[in-house]
């Protein structure tokens, strides 16, 4: 494995993890967007990961196709491109989702806490702070 390989293999973890817990975590509220975000995460990771390995064999494209620097880095150029504004997307739809989260639903109060919170002490001991 390619050293460079590893930041998009901690990526791919990421991608399923979150994954994983946005999809258990609908039931209590976590928008489709957050569970699309990690799958358009998943997806441009997994291809990252496979563009890479191919890309290994660029010599022999190289040599085979009688390919010049030039048209060498339109490939390049043609594929990092597209990956890299899916990326920056996931990331994005994770931030929006994120954000649309932590707001209140319109309807919705915030649990106040149980009723004659603080409790009073039990009889028989004393009251903290003196009254």
């Amino acid at each position: 494995m390619s050293i460079q390989a590893i930041p998009r293999v901690l990526m791919l973890v990421v991608g399923v993890l979150g994954f994983v817990f946005s999809v258990k975590g609908r039931a209590r509220g976590v928008s489709g967007l957050m569970t699309g975000a990690f799958v358009v995460m998943l997806v441009t990771t997994a291809a990252g990961i496979a563009w890479q390995f191919i890309s290994l064999d660029a010599p022999s494209w190289v040599r085979s196709s009688h390919l010049s620097v030039d048209e060498l880095n339109v490939i390049f150029l043609a594929v990092a491109v597209p990956l890299d504004i899916a990326a920056v997307l996931s990331w994005l739809l994770v931030a929006i989702g994120v954000v649309k989260s932590g707001r209140p639903r319109p309807g919705f109060a915030p649990y106040p806490g149980p009723a004659g919170y603080p409790m009073a002490p039990p009889p028989g001991y004393p009251q903290y702070p003196p009254n």
